[in-house]
């Protein structure tokens, strides 16, 4: 009847439907019951055996043959009608029903209530394909457009067989839990009496490639017939669960018992059974037999690797179902974190990685994802089973020590294990951390409110409000640490691990803060991570950080130098002697571009390519026709190219390097991918971090603002030319020249507090370097008033920070500003005409700083504030002394004979250092012009926005000296004074050998550096105390004395530098001793300054 049609118009259907209907209502298998529970006593034993084996046999054949004729296509009546009739014979019996029978119903609820069929659409299309073939014609369609051979199907027999077992339950339950746990427990007499009686699996692949595990054999049926090969006593069990669960009341602990069985085979069977029982949606079973649970989680230190396999999958599938039970899933996860940390198979903790890692990103906050499966194709309305969901847990049940369990083995030795944890912790930090912090900043898009984006990182960056909101406490131990983890990996280099390099890159670039998100939200985000790496503990991690960005700069450069070397060789006559050493020069630079790339691993070995070797690859790559090649590399070459040119290099450099081979093909794309900006951080962010810095200080929030400069301040350390560009360097101007002038008594105080004016002034400092030269602002220079009017703004407000009310920092990112912008490097001038520039930039700066009222030594009578403008003066001094030589060492005016630059040398050297009384013999008349520029208060202009300036690294080994407020005035000025000596003579000595024989600056005469040298050994050779006696009081405390020792040390080292040769005749033996005995200083502050220093020697 299964293959008669559903169709009235069948004789036969009709025929058989009565059948069944009078089985159903007559219930003529009960005669059946009566023949096999009872028999004719005039019969001898042996024939009443023999006549109740028949009738056994017979009632088998009924309901085998009743069940098997309900088929997908049939009425719900045909169901309901067999139905009936099985259960009447199963309610007949009294007590115990025969095993033969309920191996009848097992079999077919071990068959599972979806059934893979032949697809109809698979054979017509064959049959299609074949007769075309036949009469050679092209096939009616591709062979990837084929359908499927096989379709899910609704099982019909299985809900036959289900709903017979709920009908029946009060009868049947006893004796299906007897006959399964005699099965489980080899009881002889049953495994020989039934068909199910296969207890052991093997994996085999079905028609549609998929690997499953069925019986090893199939089994006969006391009738000689085959059973359905997926009836197992361990399929049986796990379906009984769904139908009638209190069957399984005394099952389990059977089960549960061989999970402690010698043999692998059964012990992975039950292990891998109370796994499904355990996770299974439906069920309760885990908080029912939590004894058995517990003993079940144990396996997960099994000493067989396939059974731990099997845990993994059952403990993600526990997660995955009941993340409900929140006592349950703690178990499971600390099982997770030990096979994670402890489990010696690299296979098993993969599978455990990826697993947690897959879950845990596709986890969301609600319990349920309702998403419909494949769902048989044919069903109709007889189908009960419901249609399949998909479950994600809640992001909530997995603790933070399974992902720390996840993040330690990102340490691993192995490369793949370090490398898929690190890239499921990016994933998860991404979609569940800073995707969910920011939703509401991204919802208002680039123009959200900042009320909205103030209250976001006062939440998630105050450390006085964030404990007020115990969600943000937990989202931040669950997953604030990853940005850590994922910088911390830049540890791995190319020499010990390029592949995790490249993730790394291709993580920070596109996984921690897509795309996809505003630039508003990216900026946001960034001020985010930046401020949890440089929280305490977290430092290496911001290292390897600014490590990582700093090797994308120097290939940034790099390849840019590259690029115009190759233009120059190309525009050389072909064959000249001229265009062979361009060409060998430009060679020389793409040498330099791959050793900052990524190394040829893991490509030659996957093509044909014999020539896999750098050289060769390097030689392709250099003599490619393809102009355009270069031209796309020239857009990426730049740290402010847009999202799109970096889109355009993906796309386009692989199609046009594919003439040369895989090899260069992949090279050539990990070079894009590292030279490229990514979403971390582009110009796009850093416009929009100081447009954001601006409107929080605006909304009187300067903690938010220092916030968004200190991420500019941090990115621009490695990129300048970010705050670089004409729309971000008008922002910045205009923001220094708003907190310089129109600010509140109490807002100066909170901008002293969070250092704004320092950030901003470094941050000019810094970038101001990378303007283009047309966007430097000057009278004459053909400029818009715009820009002129930026220029003279910034300018102003510069020399103010220089002369009058700057800090120290301050004073000297102002003299590195004023540098950039007066002799830009993107301007080639000549020499004369640099020479000229400067000295009219700095001459009347420096006249004003050494002016008495200005450089003169503090007494105990002057106010704190006042007193600690000095060191200020010091620092401004010592950044023109390094920025522009020639100012400072150009004939001065007036009666005395030295100059300006020996003036402030000569306080530095002798009034500071050594104490004595000088006089500078300077006359009020000869400091008269400048006294307008002290008394200067208001702007000449508004600006808007510009570009800015570059600090240097000779000011930055000592930028941390301020914020000690413990110590003195005295201390600082000493400190300052050094600095003032040694950018003196490094700037003079590198100067002069740079400009050659048309320099006119002289070398410091050798008296001086000899005297400098003593005078800083000195300073180390009595722990830290000042040379002169007159400061000695002023410098007792140890902080002073550590501060001392260590200005002392690193600037004897910048002087031990190889470019200037002078330790060899200035640096005795003795002094080496000396100096070497600071490297175990015991100020562990002055210790790491002094390594650092000599690290960069």
């Amino acid at each position: 009847s299964a293959e008669t049609s559903c169709g009235g118009n069948s004789n036969n259907y009709e025929h058989y439907f009565r059948i069944l209907e009078l089985l159903s209502e007559v219930k003529i298998g009960v005669v059946l019951v009566e023949l096999v529970r009872s028999t004719p006593t005039d019969l001898d034993p042996s024939a009443e055996d023999e006549l109740r084996q028949e009738a056994l046999e017979i009632l088998c054949d009924l309901i085998r043959t009743i069940i098997t004729c309900v088929h997908v296509d049939h009425p719900p009546e045909v169901a309901a009608h067999a139905e009936v009739a099985v259960a009447a014979c199963i309610e007949e019996f009294d007590g115990s029903v025969p095993v033969q029978v309920l191996d009848e119903i097992l079999v077919f609820v071990g068959a599972g209530p979806i059934q893979w069929v032949t697809n109809p659409a698979a054979v017509r299309a064959a049959a299609a394909v074949a007769l075309a073939k036949k009469k050679r014609q092209p096939p009616p369609f591709p062979q990837s457009e084929m359908p499927p051979a096989q379709i899910q199907q609704t099982n019909p027999q299985y809900l036959v067989a289900a709903k017979i077992i709920r009908r029946t339950e009060d009868k049947i339950s006893s004796p299906i839990a007897a006959l399964l746990n005699g099965l489980l427990g080899g009881d002889t007499d049953v495994v020989t009496s039934i068909s199910v009686v296969d207890l052991t699996e093997t994996t085999t692949t079905d028609a549609r490639g998929k690997t499953v595990s069925t019986p090893s054999a199939a089994a006969v049926t006391s009738t000689g017939q085959v059973a359905h090969t997926g009836a197992d006593v361990w399929s049986i069990t796990y379906e009984l669960h769904r139908i009638a669960p209190q069957i399984l009341t005394t099952v389990i602990g059977t089960v549960a018992s061989s999970l402690v069985y010698p043999e692998v085979g059964p012990r992975w069977r039950a292990t891998k059974l109370l796994g499904r029982l355990f996770a299974a949606r439906s069920s309760s079973i885990a908080v029912k037999f939590r004894i058995c649970f517990s003993q079940w989680l144990r396996r997960s230190a099994d000493t067989e690797q396939k059974i731990r396999e099997t845990m993994v999958k059952g403990l993600v599938s526990f997660l995955t179902n009941k993340s409900h039970e929140t006592d349950l899933c703690q178990d499971v996860n600390e099982s997770l974190a030990t096979i994670l940390t402890k489990d010696p198979s690299l296979d098993v903790r993969l599978l455990a990685i990826r697993q947690v890692c897959e879950l845990a990103h596709n986890a969301t906050n609600d319990a349920i994802s309702d998403t419909a499966a494949t769902t048989p194709s044919t069903t109709t309305s007889n189908t009960t089973t419901p249609p399949s969901r998909t479950y994600t847990p809640d992001i909530s049940v997995f603790s933070a020590e399974l992902l720390l369990a996840v993040a330690n083995r990102v340490s691993s030795k192995n490369k793949t294990e370090r490398r898929d944890a690190i890239t499921g912790l990016a994933q998860i930090f991404h979609k569940h951390y800073i995707r969910k912090i920011l939703r509401h900043v991204q919802d208002g898009g680039d123009d959200c409110d900042i009320e909205v984006i103030l209250r976001v990182l006062h939440e998630h960056c105050s450390e006085e409000q964030t404990k007020n909101y115990k969600f943000v406490v937990e989202a931040e131990e669950k997953f604030g640490w990853i940005p850590q983890k994922v910088f911390e990996c830049v540890y791995f280099s190319d020499a010990t691990d390029p592949e995790l390099r490249n993730r790394i890159y291709q993580i920070v670039d596109d996984v921690l803060l897509d795309g996809g998100l505003t630039a508003t939200s990216r900026a946001v985000g960034l001020a985010i991570i930046l401020h949890g790496l440089k929280k305490k503990g977290k430092e290496n991690a911001f290292k390897w950080m600014c490590a990582l960005f700093s090797q994308r700069s120097q290939l940034q450069r790099a390849l840019g130098l590259y690029l115009d070397a190759r233009v120059k060789a190309k525009g050389c006559e072909a064959g000249s002697a001229e265009a062979f050493t361009a060409d060998a020069e430009a060679m020389e630079k793409l040498e330099v571009v791959a050793s900052l790339s990524s190394p040829l691993v893991g490509i030659s070995s996957s093509n044909s390519d014999s020539s896999a070797d750098m050289s060769s690859v390097l030689k392709r790559f250099h003599t490619a026709k393809d102009k355009h090649i270069f031209r796309i590399l020239s857009t990426i070459a730049s740290p402010t190219h847009s999202p799109s040119a970096r889109k355009r290099a993906f796309d386009e450099l692989p199609k046009r390097t594919k003439g040369m081979g895989a090899v260069s093909v992949a090279w050539t794309k990990a070079l894009a991918r590292r030279c490229s900006m990514g979403a971390f951080v582009n110009f796009e962010s850093i416009e929009h971090c100081i447009i954001l810095a601006q409107e929080s200080f605006e909304a009187n929030d300067c903690k938010v603002s220092s916030l968004f400069l200190t991420c500019v301040k941090t990115m621009i350390a490695s990129f300048p030319a970010l705050a670089a560009t004409k729309e971000s360097f008008k922002n910045l101007v205009e923001f220094l020249e708003v907190v310089r002038t129109d600010v509140t008594p109490e807002a100066k105080k909170e901008l002293e507090e969070y250092g704004i004016v320092t950030l901003i002034s470094d941050i000019l400092a810094k970038s101001a370097s990378s303007m283009p030269a047309s966007d430097v602002g000057g009278k004459g220079n053909g400029d818009d008033e715009e820009t002129i009017s930026i220029y003279e703004t910034l300018r102003s407000q510069l020399l103010r920070l220089c002369k009058n009310d700057g800090t120290p920092e301050q004073a000297r990112n102002s003299v590195h500003a004023l540098s950039s912008l007066v002799n830009p490097v993107s301007q080639h001038l000549s020499l004369p005409s640099r020479v000229k520039k400067e000295k009219k930039e700095f001459e009347p700066l420096l006249k004003a700083l050494v002016a008495p009222s200005r450089l003169a030594v503090p007494d105990d009578s002057m106010a704190s504030k006042q007193k600690s403008k000095i060191v200020s003066v010091l620092s401004a001094i010592a950044a023109v002394a390094e920025c522009a030589p020639y100012a400072f060492n150009s004939t001065g005016e007036g009666k005395t004979p030295l100059c300006w630059g020996e003036r402030a040398i000569d306080f530095s050297l002798n009034a500071v250092l050594l104490g004595k009384n000088t006089s500078s013999n300077l006359s009020n008349e000869e400091y008269s012009s400048d006294s307008g520029s002290e008394s200067e208060t208001e702007s000449p202009a508004k600006g808007r926005r510009s570009s800015t300036a570059r600090g240097n690294k000779a000011a930055v080994a000592s930028s941390k000296e301020n914020d000690k407020v413990n110590i003195s005035v005295h201390c600082r000025m000493i400190c300052a004074s050094i600095e003032v000596l040694i950018c003196h003579i490094r700037a003079t000595i590198v100067r002069a050998k740079a400009d050659g024989a048309k320099s006119e600056l002289e070398a410091p005469s050798t008296e001086h550096v000899a005297k400098v040298f003593k005078t800083l050994i000195d300073i180390l050779e009595q722990n830290g105390q000042p040379p002169s006696s007159r400061n000695e009081r002023y410098c007792k405390t140890v902080q002073d004395q550590a501060e001392l020792r260590r200005c002392a040390a690193t600037n004897l080292l910048r002087l031990c530098d190889a470019n200037l040769q002078l330790e060899n005749t200035y640096l005795t033996p003795k002094m080496w001793h000396i100096l070497s005995a600071t490297f175990l200083d015991k100020d562990i502050h002055a210790r790491e300054s002094i390594m650092e220093e000599l690290s960069c020697m």
